[in-house]
């Protein structure tokens, strides 16, 4: 299979703001939250598990993230 390469992508990190919020963040299965933030190869036919956890630290980190920008944080 030959995978088209992707455009250089800004590496993600964790803001400053969320960074009190870390250790509330579940479902990473004891990975750096960072890693699966910045995990854009995995998905559910090369890695199920690792693609799932993904999924779920993303959507905690986007409500977080929309919290914020509302002022609820």
């Amino acid at each position: 299979m030959i995978r088209k390469s992707h455009p250089a992508r800004l590496e993600w990190a964790m803001p400053e703001y969320l960074e009190k919020y870390r250790d509330l963040i579940g479902n990473t299965g004891g990975n750096p939250i960072e890693d699966l933030m910045n995990d854009h190869e995995s998905d559910i036919r090369t890695n199920a598990v690792r693609a799932l956890l993904c999924v779920a630290v993303k959507s905690q980190l986007s409500l977080l993230e929309r919290l914020h920008e509302r002022g609820h944080l």
